[in-house]
C-alpha cells in the first residue's frame, strides 16, 4: 500500500470513527458495517488505526467508544488469525485501558472491550493472560473487568485455562482483603466460580483414571481460601447482587475444599444459607441451589455429616418456601419452588428419619398454611421417594384420614385430593379401612362451599375431585372392585346426592368393564351392603331436573347397565324407554314433557315387573326417601307424582290410604315452587280415589280458610305475617288442585260437587281482585271445570252463576294486582269466557260487544307495543314467550267468535264486529292485519254458515263498496296469509250482498270461479304477478260494485295507499284497471280525483309514486286537456311528482317531436352566460337555457325519445357538447322568471332552491341521457367521468372526454360524421375559450381514425389544428400541441404534409415558458404530443433524427424539474427517442442519464417511477448487455414492488461484468447528484455510489484501462461523502457511510 493509499485510509477510517456518536443507533449500525468491511480486508492497519486513534485521545465519549470496540470484537472474531502480535499485543493494551481506565460501570465499553480480549484469547491466549495477569498487582485492586474476564476465559477455553488457574489464583488470593467495592466483588466471585466449575470438568474428564485426588488436592489450599473468604466476609453484604454472585460461586467450590474443612464448616455454612432467606432483596433460587449443591451426593464430598439441629432448621426453612399456589407468571418464584422440592428429595434420601418425621408432625400443626405445605412436600415424595413409601406412607395415611375428617378450607381440600390419589397409584391403598379416604374424593366431586369462597376455587375442587376419580377408575385396575362397591353405596347415601352425576358416571364405566373387575366376594354381597331397589329409587328421584342434562344422561346410562339388577324383566325390555330418555336429555324441551317420560317409564317398569309386592316395596322406598330427606321442590314433587302412579296401580287399600296421606301431607307449609308438582300428583290420584281426593281438599279448603279468618292474625308480629303468606300459598295450591282434578277425573259426583261448591269459591277468589298466582289458579280451575262440565250437560250439571263469572273472568285484564303479567292470562281468559259462553244459550250484544272490545284492545294492543317491546327490552327469552302467549290469544279468539256468531246470527252482530275492526285492519304493523283479517273472515263465514233467510223483502248491503275498497288492498299484502284471508273474504262480502239482493250463487257463478282461481296464482312477491291478479281481481269484482259506490271505492283505496311496495302495486293496479273500464263514467269526479292522486304521490316514496302514474296516464287518455294543463307551469328544480308526469308525456311521439324542435331554436340564438360580454370572472348560466336542458333531460330518460335523438344526432350533440364544456365552471342562476310578465321591468324573484343547483352536472346529466337515447353507449361511459364535478378546469374534463367521444362517433357514427364535424367546426371561431378547446380537442382526436379516410375531413381538421398551435390562449395551445401527436395516425400524402409542421411546431413549444397549472403547460404538452407521434408512427425518416438528437438534449433538464408532470414524460420521451434513433451518440446519453433514471426509481411519484422502468427497460434493449437487459426486463415490472438497495446492488454487479467501463462512466455523471436537494433522491446518490466503487473495487484488476477514473472524481466524491456523513437525514449518513467504505477500498487499490 502506498503512502497516498494509507493515508485515504487514514482519513477516511477516523473520519467514521468520529462519525461513531450519532444520535441515531441506524446510523451507528451502518458505520459500524462500513468500519468493519474495511477491517475485515486491513486488520492490522484498521486496528492499528484505531489503537492511535484511542491512545491519542483524551477522552471519548462512551457510545463512540462502545461502538469502537463492537468494530473491533466483530473483526476479531473472524480475523484474529491475520492479525500479527504487534498489533495484537497493540489491541490488548487498548482494550485493557478501554476496561480500566473508567472506574465507574460502564457495560456497553466495559464488557465489550472484555469480549475482543476473550475473541483474541483464541490465538493469542498467553499474551492476553499475561497482560490480564499483569493488571493483577499487589499493592493496587485491579479493574472488576480483570476478573470477569478471567472468568470467561475459563468457561469458553476450559481447557487452556485450567494449567494457569493456579497462578491466576495465587495473583487474586493476596488482593481479597483489598477487594471492598460490591462490583468489583460481584467479578471476583464470578471468576471464582468459574474457575470452580473449570477444574470440576477437568476432573469429570479424569474420572475414569483415578486421578481425582491428585487434581483436587492441587487446588484444596487455593480454593479453601477462597471459600472462607467468600463465606465468612462477602457473603453477607449489603447488596444483593454481590451476595448472589457468593452464592452461585460458593456451590461449585464447596466440590474442590479439603473434607475436613468441608465437614467442620459445613453445619455453619448451612445455617448461615438459611439466614440469608430473611433477606428479601436476594433471589432466593440462589440461595436454594447453593443448598442443593451441598445436599446432593458427589464423588467429591461423598459423605455429608450434619446436626440434628441444622436437619432441623433445614426442614422448617425450606418448608416455608413452599408455594401452596404457584404463579406461573411470576417464573422465579416458581423456580426456586421446584429447587426447594429437589432439596427435600436429598434430605430425604440423607436424612429420612428427621425430614419425613417432622413432615408428618407438620401435618398436625395449627396452622392451616403449615399443613398444606407439609401435604404438598410428602405428596411430592410420595411420587419421587421410595424410602417414604417403604417406611411412611402408612404413617402419612393414618394423619390423612383424620385431615380429611377436620380440614374445611377449599385450597387444603384440594391439596388432599392430590395427595390420596398420589397414594392410590402407588398402591398405597389397598385395605378397606384406608381405602374409605376415596369418599372424601367421591363426596367432593359436588362440593358447593360456603358462600365466603370464590366459586372459581369451587368449581376447580369438583373438577379435580372429578377427574382424579374418572382416572382412578380407568387407570388403577387394582382397586376397581373396591370402587364398585363404594360408588354404589355413595349412590344411596344422601350426603353423596351432588356428586351421582359423577359417581353413576364410573359406575358405568366399571360395569362395562366387568370382566377386567376380579373380586374375592361373592355376588350377593354388592347387594347386601346396597339395595338396588334403593338404587333405582335414588337414581329416578335425581334425574328429574331436565337442566342437569351431564347428571341425567349418567344416570340413565347407569340404569341401562344397572336394571337387570333391580328385576330380571327390566333387564331388556327397558332398554327402548331410556334410550328414548337419553335422546330427549339433549333437547331443550319443557320440563312438563320431561316428568311425563319418566312417569312413563316408571308404567312400563311397573308393568314389565307386574308385582304388586315390588310396587309396595318401590313405593314404600320412596315415601321414606320423601319423608325422612328434605329435598328440593322438584325432586320431591315429582316423586309424590310416582307415589300417586303407584296408587293407581294398588290393590291394598291400607296402601293405597297411607300414599295419599304423604301426598296430601305436602300441600300442608307447601312452597309455591312445589305447588304445580303436588296438585299434579293429587290429579293423577284422583283418576282411582276422586272423592276422597276431594274430601280431603274439601277439608283442607275450610280448615285454611278458618285459620286466615282469624282475626288475631293481624295483631301478631313478622312471624304472623309469615303465617298469613303460608296460608295464603296453601289457598293457592288448593285452587290449582281443584283444576287438576278436573282435568283427571272422570266421576260425575264429583264433577257436580265441582260446578256447585268450587266454583262459588272461585267468583269470590275473582270479585277480590287476586294476586297474579291465584288469578291464574282461579281462572285456570274455572275453565278446566266449565271444560269439564259441557260433556256431562246430559246430567243435569250445569252453571248456576255463568254471567258473573265471565264478567270476573274479563275484569282480570284490567286487575291491577297482577304485577304486570296481564298479558300472560289471555289464553287462559279467553279459553275460559268460551267453555262459560258455550255452557248456555243467548247472550245480549251490549254483553258480546263487552268481550270483544276488552279482548281486541288487550290482545291487538299488546300487538301493537309489542315490536316496540322487542327492540328495545332486548330480552329475547321473554318476547319469545309473549309472542306465544299472544298467538295462543288469537286462535283462542277465534272460536270465542265463531260461538258468539252461533249465538247471535244477524247484521248487527258483523256491523259491531267491523265496527271494533276498523282501526286494527289498516293498522302498519303486519301480525296485527293478519290477525284482524282473520277474524273478518271468521265472521262473514260464520255468519254465511249459520244465517236463515226469512220470508221479508232483503234490505240492501250499502257499505259494499267502502268494505272492498277496505279489504281489497290485502291481496297485494305482505304476508301471504293475508292475501289468502283477503279474498276469502271478498268472497264473502259478495255473496252477503248477493245475499241482500236476493241474487242465489250458483255452484259455478263466473265471480266466484274467477276468484278461486286468483287465489291459486296469488301466493308470489313477482311484481308482474302481483299486478296480473289485481286487474284481473278489479275486472272481476267492478261488476258487482253499484255506480253510486264507485267514489267510495277509489276513495277508500286511495286512503290505503302508501309506500308498501307491494300494496302500492296492487292498489295501482286495481285502480288502473278500473279507470280504464270506467274512465269514461268518472267525468264529474276528475278534478277531484287528480287532487287526491297528487296529494297521494306527494306523501309517497319514488316507487309508489311511479307506480301511481300508470293509473294517471290511463286517467290522461279519457280527459288529457284537464291532467297536462296542471304540469306545465313547474319551476325549477322540478317537484318529483312532475318530473314523473314529464317523463311519462315524452313517451308520446308527437309531443315530445315538437319539444326538440323548439329547444334547438332556443338554444343556437341565447346567451349561455348572464354576462354576454364575457367580462367577469365567474360566469352565471343563464336561467332559460338551464331550463330547457333541464326539461330534455326528464324527457331523455325515456326511451320512446330513441328515433329523435338519432335523427337530430349532430345537431343535439354539437349544441350539448359545446353547452357541457361551458358549463362545467358556471355557477346557477339566482332567480326564476316571473309567473306575472308585467313584473320583468322590475326586478328578479330570489329563487333559493336554484341558486343550489349544478349547470355543470344538470348539463352532463342531460348529455348522458342523449347519448344513451341515441345508442352511443361508449361516448356515455367516457362522459360519466364528469357526474361527479360539479365546478372545476373544464379543459382536464374535456381533454379527457375528447378522445373517447372521437373513437366513438368514428366508428358508431360513421354516415353522420361530415355533418357533426361541420356542426362542430363552427364552434372553433367561438368567442368563449371553453368552447374553441372542446372543439379542438375532438376534432385532433378524430385524426386517430384518420377521420374515416375522407380527405376533406382530414383537411378541415388540420387546419383547425394549426390555427390552434398559433391561438393566443395557453390552454388551447396545449391542447392543440397534444392533438399533433394524432397526425401518426395519417397515411401517404397527407401524412408528409402533416407531419414536419407538426414536429417543428413539437419542437418550438419544448422552449416555450412554463404555465404552474399542468393544462396550460406548453412544454409539456409537445413532450406529451411528441411522445405519442414517435410512439404512434411507424416508421420516421432519417430526416427527423438530428431534429429528435436535439430535443434529446433539451428534454434534459425537465428530468430533475419540480413538476412531476414534466420529469415523467421527459423520461418517457427520452425512452422512445432510443427506441427510434440508433446512434453511439445517444447510447453514450444514455448512460450518462443511467444515474438520473436509476435515482428515480425511488421518486415519490408512482408515475416518474413507472416513466423510469419503462426507459431503463428500452435503453437496456440499446445495451450490448444481454444478461443485464434480462435482469431489467426481469426485474422492473411496472406495477411490481421493488426492493430498490437489493436491485442496485444486484444491477451494478451484472452491470461491471458485462459494461465495465459503464461503471467510470456513471459514477461520473452521479457526483451532481450528491448535491441534489431533492429529499427523496438525496440518500439514493451515495447508496448507488456506494454499490459502484463496491463493484468497480471486485474488478479493478481486472478492468484496470475500463475502470480508471480520474483523482480529482474520487476525490471531488470522497469530500462531498465526508460532508454527506454529517447531513441532517440519517438516511444520508448511513448511506455516506457505506459509500465511504467502498471508496476507501479502490483507492486504496489504484
Amino acid at each position: 500500500m502506498s503512502l497516498s493509499d494509507a493515508e485515504c485510509l487514514k482519513d477516511t477510517v477516523n473520519v467514521l470513527i468520529n462519525a461513531l456518536c450519532d444520535s441515531d443507533n441506524s446510523v451507528n449500525n451502518n458505520i459500524i458495517k462500513s468500519l468493519t468491511k474495511i477491517a475485515n480486508r486491513y486488520p492490522n492497519e484498521v486496528i492499528e488505526i484505531i489503537c492511535e486513534f484511542y491512545k491519542n485521545t483524551v477522552r471519548i465519549n462512551v457510545i463512540q467508544t462502545g461502538n469502537i470496540v463492537q468494530v473491533l470484537e466483530r473483526t476479531c472474531v473472524g480475523q484474529v488469525k491475520k492479525l500479527n502480535p504487534t498489533t495484537a499485543a497493540e489491541l490488548v493494551n487498548a482494550m485493557l485501558r478501554a476496561m480500566t481506565e473508567n472506574p465507574s460501570y460502564e457495560p456497553s465499553v466495559q464488557m465489550g472491550a472484555s469480549s475482543v480480549l476473550v475473541a483474541v484469547g483464541h490465538e493469542f491466549l498467553d499474551l492476553v493472560l499475561r497482560n490480564l495477569i499483569n493488571q493483577l498487582s499487589p499493592a493496587s485492586v485491579p479493574h472488576y473487568t480483570i476478573a470477569h474476564t478471567l472468568g470467561t476465559l475459563a468457561v469458553l477455553n476450559t481447557r487452556d485455562m485450567v494449567p494457569h488457574i493456579k497462578e491466576i489464583l495465587g495473583k487474586m488470593l493476596p488482593l481479597l482483603p483489598l477487594v471492598r467495592q460490591d462490583g468489583l466483588r460481584q467479578a471476583f466471585a464470578y471468576a471464582f466460580g468459574h474457575f470452580a466449575v473449570a477444574v470440576a470438568e477437568q476432573i469429570g474428564d479424569n474420572v475414569e483414571t483415578d486421578n481425582i485426588t491428585s487434581i483436587k488436592d492441587n487446588f484444596v489450599t487455593e480454593f479453601s481460601i477462597v471459600f472462607d473468604v467468600l463465606y465468612n466476609q462477602w457473603l453477607p453484604s449489603y447488596e444483593p447482587k454481590v451476595s448472589e454472585s457468593v452464592l452461585e460461586a460458593l456451590g461449585p467450590i464447596t466440590r474442590l475444599i479439603s473434607e475436613r474443612q468441608f465437614n467442620e464448616t459445613v453445619n455453619k455454612f448451612v445455617l448461615s444459607l438459611l439466614s440469608l432467606y430473611r433477606k428479601p432483596t436476594i433471589n432466593f433460587f440462589s440461595i436454594s441451589q447453593c443448598i442443593s449443591y451441598l445436599l446432593a451426593p458427589s464423588p467429591l464430598n461423598p459423605k455429608l455429616s450434619l446436626n440434628d439441629n441444622v436437619i432441623n432448621s433445614i426442614n422448617h426453612v425450606l418448608c416455608n418456601l413452599v408455594l401452596l399456589e404457584p404463579d406461573y407468571d411470576q417464573p422465579h418464584t416458581v423456580k426456586n419452588h421446584f429447587e426447594v422440592l429437589r432439596c427435600f428429595d436429598h434430605m430425604a434420601t440423607q436424612y429420612p428419619d428427621q425430614t419425613i418425621e417432622m413432615l408428618l408432625h407438620m401435618c398436625k400443626n395449627n396452622q392451616e398454611r403449615e399443613r398444606m405445605r407439609a401435604v404438598i412436600i410428602l405428596t411430592h415424595l410420595t411420587t419421587s421417594s421410595q424410602v417414604f413409601i417403604e417406611n411412611f406412607a402408612s404413617k402419612f395415611i393414618t394423619i390423612l384420614k383424620v385431615m380429611i375428617v377436620m380440614e374445611q378450607g377449599v385450597k387444603m381440600k384440594k391439596i388432599l385430593v392430590k395427595a390420596i390419589v398420589a397414594l392410590v397409584y402407588r398402591n398405597c391403598i389397598m385395605a378397606t379401612e384406608d381405602f374409605a379416604m376415596v369418599e372424601f374424593i367421591v363426596k367432593h366431586c359436588g362440593y358447593e362451599g360456603p358462600a365466603t369462597v370464590s366459586k372459581t376455587e369451587v368449581q376447580d375442587l369438583r373438577d379435580t375431585c372429578r377427574n382424579s376419580l374418572i382416572l382412578m377408575c380407568n387407570t388403577v385396575t387394582s382397586v376397581r372392585t373396591q370402587l364398585l362397591h363404594l360408588l354404589l353405596t355413595a349412590l344411596t347415601v344422601e350426603d353423596f346426592t351432588p356428586s351421582m352425576s359423577t359417581v353413576s358416571h364410573c359406575l358405568t364405566s366399571l360395569l362395562q368393564n366387568n370382566s377386567e373387575v376380579t373380586t374375592d366376594d361373592p355376588p350377593d354381597t354388592v347387594e347386601s351392603k346396597c339395595s338396588p331397589d334403593l338404587v333405582f329409587v335414588r337414581c329416578l328421584m335425581h334425574v328429574v331436573d331436565p337442566n342437569e342434562k351431564d347428571r341425567n344422561k349418567n344416570l340413565l346410562m347407569f340404569l341401562e347397565e344397572f336394571s337387570g339388577d333391580v328385576h330380571k324383566n327390566l333387564k331388556n325390555s327397558w332398554t327402548i324407554e331410556l334410550d328414548r330418555l337419553l335422546k330427549y336429555v339433549e333437547k331443550n324441551e319443557s320440563k312438563e314433557q320431561w316428568h311425563d317420560m319418566l312417569l312413563d317409564l316408571l308404567v312400563s317398569a311397573v308393568e314389565q315387573v307386574n308385582s304388586n309386592k315390588w310396587v309396595e316395596k318401590i313405593s314404600s322406598l320412596f315415601s321414606q326417601q320423601i319423608l325422612s330427606k328434605k329435598q328440593s321442590p322438584m325432586i320431591k314433587g315429582v316423586a309424590l307424582q310416582y307415589l300417586a302412579v303407584l296408587s293407581c296401580h294398588m290393590s291394598n287399600a291400607a296402601a293405597v290410604e297411607t300414599v295419599l296421606k304423604i301426598i296430601l301431607l305436602a300441600l300442608k307449609a307447601i312452597p309455591i315452587e312445589s305447588v304445580d308438582y303436588v296438585s299434579k300428583a293429587i290429579g293423577i290420584a284422583s283418576r282411582q280415589h276422586g272423592e276422597s281426593v276431594l274430601n280431603e281438599l274439601d277439608a283442607l279448603y275450610k280448615d285454611n280458610e278458618a285459620k286466615r279468618s282469624n282475626k288475631l292474625l293481624n295483631f301478631l308480629s313478622s312471624r304472623a305475617s309469615q303465617n298469613y303468606a303460608e296460608l295464603a300459598i296453601v289457598k293457592y295450591a288448593l285452587i290449582t288442585c281443584y283444576g287438576k282434578v278436573a282435568r283427571e277425573c272422570l266421576d260425575v259426583h264429583v264433577l257436580a260437587r265441582l260446578g256447585e261448591n268450587v266454583t262459588s269459591i272461585l267468583l269470590e277468589i275473582l270479585k277480590s281482585g287476586p294476586a297474579f298466582d291465584l288469578c291464574n289458579a282461579s281462572v285456570t280451575a274455572l275453565y278446566e271445570i266449565s271444560k269439564a262440565l259441557h260433556p256431562a250437560s246430559h246430567h243435569n250439571v250445569t252453571l248456576r252463576n255463568r254471567w258473573q263469572l265471565l264478567n270476573a273472568v274479563l275484569e282480570q285484564i284490567y286487575n291491577s294486582n297482577l304485577e304486570k303479567r296481564n298479558v300472560e292470562l289471555y289464553p287462559i281468559i279467553v279459553k275460559a269466557s268460551k267453555a262459560l259462553t258455550k255452557l248456555q244459550k243467548g247472550i245480549l250484544p251490549e254483553e258480546r260487544n263487552t268481550i270483544l272490545r276488552v279482548l281486541f284492545n288487550s290482545i291487538f294492543g299488546e300487538l301493537s307495543s309489542f315490536k316496540r317491546k322487542y327492540e328495545i327490552e332486548g330480552n329475547g327469552d321473554k318476547n319469545d314467550l309473549l309472542a306465544k302467549t299472544l298467538n295462543d290469544s288469537l286462535t283462542l279468539l277465534h272460536e270465542l267468535i265463531k260461538e258468539l256468531i252461533i249465538q247471535s246470527t244477524c247484521l248487527s252482530t258483523i256491523d259491531d264486529i267491523i265496527g271494533l275492526l276498523m282501526e286494527w285492519i289498516r293498522h302498519e304493523n303486519d301480525e296485527i292485519r293478519t290477525a284482524a283479517v282473520l277474524v273478518l273472515q271468521v265472521v262473514f263465514d260464520a255468519y254465511i254458515k249459520n244465517v236463515k233467510l226469512n220470508y221479508e223483502t232483503p234490505s240492501k248491503f250499502g257499505q259494499m263498496g267502502y268494505l272492498l275498497g277496505l279489504i281489497v288492498p290485502g291481496v297485494a299484502d305482505t304476508n301471504f296469509p293475508v292475501r289468502l284471508t283477503t279474498v276469502d273474504c271478498v268472497k264473502l262480502i259478495i255473496q252477503i250482498q248477493d245475499l241482500y239482493e236476493g241474487h242465489t250463487i250458483e255452484p259455478d257463478d263466473e265471480c266466484m270461479t274467477n276468484l278461486t282461481q286468483l287465489q291459486n296464482n296469488i301466493l308470489t312477491n313477482d311484481l308482474c304477478m302481483i299486478s296480473d291478479y289485481c286487474m284481473k281481481l278489479c275486472d272481476t269484482i267492478s261488476p258487482k260494485i253499484p255506480h253510486l259506490h264507485t267514489m267510495q271505492f277509489i276513495e277508500s283505496l286511495l286512503e290505503s295507499y302508501d309506500g308498501q311496495e307491494l300494496r302500492s302495486v296492487g292498489i295501482s293496479s286495481i285502480l288502473d284497471a278500473f279507470y280504464v273500464k270506467k274512465g269514461q263514467d268518472l267525468y264529474q269526479s276528475i278534478e277531484r280525483i287528480v287532487e287526491v292522486m297528487l296529494v297521494t304521490m306527494e306523501l309517497v316514496n319514488d316507487e309508489a309514486r311511479a307506480r301511481l302514474m300508470r293509473p294517471l296516464v290511463s286517467l290522461t287518455r279519457h280527459h288529457s286537456n284537464a291532467v297536462t294543463a296542471v304540469l306545465l307551469g313547474q319551476r325549477i328544480p322540478l317537484r318529483p311528482c312532475v318530473v314523473s308526469c314529464w317523463r311519462h308525456l315524452a313517451r308520446d311521439e308527437g309531443l315530445s317531436a315538437a319539444i326538440v324542435d323548439n329547444f334547438l331554436r332556443l338554444m343556437t340564438s341565447i346567451e349561455l352566460y348572464e354576462d354576454p360580454y364575457h367580462i367577469t370572472e365567474h360566469h352565471v348560466a343563464a336561467l332559460q337555457p338551464m331550463t330547457l336542458i333541464s326539461a330534455l333531460g326528464e324527457m331523455l330518460q325515456e326511451e320512446s325519445m330513441r328515433p329523435i335523438c338519432i335523427n337530430k344526432f349532430s345537431e343535439l350533440f354539437a349544441v350539448l357538447y359545446t353547452t357541457l364544456a361551458c358549463y362545467v365552471e358556471a355557477e346557477p342562476p339566482a332567480y326564476v322568471v316571473p309567473t306575472n310578465k308585467g313584473q320583468e321591468r322590475f326586478g328578479f324573484i330570489p329563487n333559493r332552491e336554484a341558486i343550489k343547483l349544478s349547470p355543470a352536472r344538470i348539463t352532463v346529466n342531460t348529455f348522458n341521457s342523449f347519448l344513451e337515447r341515441a345508442d352511443c353507449y361508449k361516448v356515455k361511459e367516457a362522459c360519466s367521468l364528469c357526474l361527479s364535478i360539479e365546478h372545476g378546469d373544464s379543459t382536464s374534463i374535456i381533454l379527457e372526454l375528447a378522445p373517447i367521444l372521437g373513437s366513438s362517433l368514428s366508428r358508431s357514427c360513421p354516415g353522420q360524421l361530415t355533418r357533426l364535424v361541420g356542426g362542430v367546426a363552427g364552434y372553433a371561431r367561438s368567442p368563449l375559450p371553453p368552447q374553441r378547446c372542446a372543439v379542438i380537442a375532438l376534432l385532433a382526436d378524430l385524426l386517430n381514425y384518420r377521420c374515416n379516410d375522407n380527405p376533406v375531413l382530414i383537411e378541415s381538421v388540420v387546419a383547425t389544428l394549426d390555427g390552434g398551435w398559433k391561438d393566443a390562449s395557453a390552454r388551447v395551445r396545449s391542447a392543440s400541441l397534444r392533438g399533433a401527436a394524432n397526425l401518426a395516425r395519417l397515411r401517404g400524402a397527407a401524412a408528409a404534409a402533416a407531419l414536419p409542421a407538426a414536429v417543428a411546431a413539437l419542437s418550438q413549444g419544448v422552449d416555450a415558458q412554463m404555465m404552474p397549472s399542468a393544462n396550460e403547460n406548453v412544454p409539456l404538452a409537445a413532450i406529451q404530443g411528441l411522445s405519442r407521434l414517435l410512439t404512434e408512427s411507424d416508421k420516421l425518416d432519417n430526416e427527423f433524427d438530428r431534429e429528435l438528437l436535439a430535443i434529446s438534449q433539451k428534454i434534459r433538464p425537465f428530468m430533475n424539474t419540480d413538476c412531476s408532470q414534466l420529469r415523467e414524460n421527459s423520461i418517457h420521451l427520452f425512452g422512445i427517442i432510443a427506441e427510434k434513433v440508433k446512434s453511439e451518440g445517444l447510447v453514450e446519453q444514455a448512460i450518462n442519464s443511467l444515474p438520473c433514471f436509476l435515482l428515480h426509481l425511488c421518486d415519490t411519484n408512482p408515475a416518474v417511477v413507472r416513466a423510469s422502468k419503462s426507459t431503463l427497460r428500452q435503453l437496456f434493449r440499446t445495451f450490448n448487455a444481454r444478461k443485464s437487459n434480462e435482469f431489467i426486463q426481469t426485474h422492473l415490472v411496472d406495477e411490481g414492488r421493488l426492493y430498490l438497495e437489493q436491485f442496485l446492488c444486484a444491477l451494478v454487479r451484472q452491470l461491471a461484468d458485462e459494461r465495465p467501463a459503464a461503471l467510470a462512466a456513471c459514477v461520473r455523471a452521479l457526483l451532481p447528484y450528491l448535491h441534489c436537494a431533492r429529499d427523496a433522491l438525496r440518500p439514493y446518490a451515495p447508496l448507488l455510489l456506494g454499490y459502484l466503487y463496491a463493484d468497480l473495487d471486485r474488478i479493478q484488476a481486472q478492468y484496470p484501462e475500463e475502470t480508471r477514473l480520474e483523482p480529482d472524481i474520487i476525490r471531488s466524491a470522497r469530500s462531498r461523502l465526508l460532508q454527506l456523513i454529517k447531513d441532517p437525514n440519517p438516511l444520508v449518513r448511513q448511506h455516506s457511510a457505506f459509500a465511504l467504505a467502498n471508496i476507501t477500498l479502490v483507492c486504496t487499490q489504484i
